[in-house]
Formats: structure tokens, C-alpha cells, sequence
């Protein structure tokens, strides 16, 4: 009897002992100074917690105080970071930063609360891997091919209302054909419709694309109407643009007598929506990645699809979707009106119809059967 009373007595001591253990365990201290070298943007703060074990991916872990100096030093702002549970050897946080919200990972320690792995940094550099990958398949600029040579353009200017002359090619194919207008994005210039225009010219439309004044170079080309802007002392921001677009579409108005199909890129999307729920002169939308741009100088897109009664195609790339969707209020859209969300990770603007794209495809499925609904 003696022997089983003291055999409990020496289990229910390891028991407390396990328990006291993990009562214990406080990992706040290196979480605390995550924290810091987080917001100082370099390593000092963590380096005494970290391992000699610890290291990322396929680096080894000779460079990580490098790589978290770096990592700590490209993040954007941190706005929080919490242990949410912890117990021997581990801590699960959440953690909030500017542009990337809400999301939780793992910390693990050594016997001496030295961090071995950070989950955090692991995830964050895999996305990056993953993201830099993506854009290396990516198309850079447009390909024309063959119908570039087939459907060749002029070069036509006009003027805004401000005086400043408007450069433009424009593809003709009759008279007697519908009219596209085409917008860049920020920083482009015309040449982003390069190989996309041709083919809309095989799908019998007249085109003309735009160079607008809030954009740059890009594909080896320079966007005059930016630089003559420039050069007469203008405003070049991205609603400066929008007496271009405006006067663009008066051009094509008056030259082929029927209204416009209005299509914009990015900013120019948003720009092509605002102008065309008001203009008279435009009968239809296609608008890649439309956004809030503008700040308080523009009311939201929700209040112009409140109000669009024309037909539009809306879409963008799978990650804008969502808000994209919120804005567009997707259950109250006639036949006439759809947002189409890829079933890829797709692109932002209308990069994702130039030639060789992957998964472009699909999105000139979508532009083929609005405009076959125009006719």
C-alpha cells in the first residue's frame, strides 16, 4: 500500500511540474521584439531570440539575419501583432500590415526560447517566390504579329479642351463599321493596344488608340500627348486625363457618326465609366480593372452602376474581383451588363489580351460574346 501511495504521489509531482511548466511558458519577450525590428525595419531588436538553426527555404542559416534585415526592411507598415495561444516550444500570432490585413502563423523555440522557426517570414518569401514566378511567365508588352501587318493605323491628333493636341492611331476598316475607343493604363501609351487592336480590326471594328496625358513610356514608345503636356506646363494626373478621353470620343463622333464603345485600362477604365453613364456620345463600356482612383475628387464607382443604364463588360484580374464585385453590386445588372472574373489568377488592365498571354484566352472569350451582343 505504501509502495502504490508513493508511486501516485510521484506521478501527481510530475503532473504539477508538467502543468507549472506550461504555465510558464511566455514567449512575449522575442514576439515583442518581432514587433520592433518590424517597425524599425531592421534585424536588432529579434537577433538575440533567433537560433543558430532557424533559416528560410533553401538558404542557409548563415545569411538569416540578412534576409530577415531585408525582409523586415521591403514589408509595409505594421499595424498590429499578437500572440493569440502559446505553449512549450510554440506561439500562434496574428499579425496586421498595410496592404496584406489579417493573418495568422506560427513561432517555434528551442529550450532556450531561441526562435527556430519563423512561419511568418516563410510565408511572406514563398509568396514572393510565387508572385516573381508568376510575372516572369507573364507577357511584358504586346506581340503584334501578322495582322498588325494586315490592319496597319495612321496617326490622327485632335485637340482638348484645354488646347492640348491629342495623339491617337487610328485603325480603320470602313466607314460603315462600329467604333472602338481605347485607353491605356498609367504610365503606358498607345502601343499597350498594339497587338490587340489588329484583331479587333478582323473582328470588323474601327479602332483608335489613345495617348493620354497621365501616362509614359512603355514598349519602346513614348506617349506624346504626356510629353507635350509636360512641355506646355500641364497637369498630368490621372483625372487631368479624362478632357482627352472625352475629346477622343468627339473625335471618333463626328468622324463616323455613331456612337462610341468606350474602353479603358486601370485608371482610364474608371475614367471610361464616369464618362460614359453621362455621354450621349457613347453607347457601350469595357472597362479592365476599374477601381476608386480619384480619391474625393471622384464620387465611388458604386454610385455610376447605381446609375448605368448602357451595356458594360467590367473585369479584372481573380484578386480584384472581389471588391471589384462590391462596386459593380453584381446582382442588379441587366443581360446587357456583366463583370467577368477569370477563372486563372489573371491580369490587371488590358495586358491580358496581348498575344501569348497565359489565360488570356478566356478573357477574349468574354470580350467576344459582349460584342457579339452589340451587333
Amino acid at each position: 500500500m505504501k509502495y502504490i501511495m508513493k508511486t501516485i504521489y510521484s506521478v501527481a509531482i510530475i503532473c504539477m511540474s508538467i502543468v507549472a511548466s506550461y504555465a510558464q511558458v511566455d514567449y512575449s519577450k522575442q514576439v515583442e521584439a518581432l514587433k520592433l525590428s518590424f517597425g524599425a525595419k531592421n534585424s536588432e531588436a529579434i537577433k538575440p531570440y533567433v537560433s543558430e538553426s532557424l533559416s528560410f527555404g533553401t538558404y542557409p542559416a548563415g545569411v538569416t539575419i540578412q534576409i530577415l534585415g531585408q525582409v523586415f526592411n521591403n514589408l509595409p507598415k505594421l499595424n498590429s501583432l499578437d500572440i493569440v495561444s502559446q505553449k512549450e516550444g510554440e506561439a500562434s500570432v496574428k499579425y496586421n500590415f498595410d496592404g496584406l490585413g489579417d493573418r495568422s502563423s506560427k513561432l517555434l523555440f528551442d529550450q532556450e526560447g531561441k526562435i527556430t522557426k519563423l512561419e511568418l517570414i516563410d510565408n511572406l518569401l514563398r509568396e514572393q517566390a510565387e508572385a516573381q514566378a508568376a510575372l516572369a511567365r507573364q507577357k511584358q508588352t504586346p506581340t503584334p504579329g501578322p495582322l498588325a501587318e494586315k490592319y496597319t493605323y495612321k496617326q490622327v491628333g485632335f485637340k482638348a479642351n484645354d488646347g492640348l493636341e491629342i495623339d491617337a492611331n487610328l485603325y480603320d476598316v470602313g466607314s460603315d463599321r462600329p467604333v472602338i475607343l481605347l485607353c491605356h493604363q498609367a504610365g503606358y501609351n498607345k502601343y499597350e493596344y498594339a497587338d490587340i487592336a489588329p484583331k479587333l480590326n478582323e473582328m470588323g471594328f474601327n479602332v483608335m488608340a489613345l495617348d493620354q496625358r497621365s501616362g509614359g513610356s512603355f514598349g519602346g514608345q513614348n506617349n506624346a500627348t504626356f510629353e507635350r503636356a509636360k512641355a506646355d506646363g500641364l497637369e498630368t494626373g490621372f483625372l487631368d486625363a479624362e478632357q482627352d478621353i472625352q475629346a477622343a470620343v468627339d473625335f471618333l463622333y463626328e468622324k463616323y457618326g455613331r456612337e462610341v464603345i468606350l474602353w479603358g485600362s486601370s485608371y482610364s477604365s474608371s475614367l471610361a465609366l464616369f464618362i460614359g453613364d453621362k455621354s450621349d456620345k457613347v453607347s457601350a463600356i469595357i472597362s479592365f480593372s476599374p477601381g476608386d482612383y480619384f480619391g474625393e475628387r471622384k464620387p465611388s464607382l458604386s454610385t455610376v452602376f447605381k446609375s448605368l443604364r448602357k451595356p458594360f463588360l467590367v473585369t479584372s484580374s481573380k484578386e480584384e474581383a472581389e471588391v471589384l464585385a462590391g462596386l459593380v453590386d453584381a446582382g442588379k445588372l441587366s443581360n446587357a451588363q456583366s463583370q467577368f472574373v477569370p477563372k486563372g489568377d489573371g491580369y490587371h488592365g488590358s495586358r491580358a489580351l496581348w498575344e501569348g498571354q497565359e489565360g488570356g484566352e478566356e478573357y477574349w472569350n468574354a470580350i467576344n460574346a459582349f460584342l457579339r451582343n452589340l451587333k
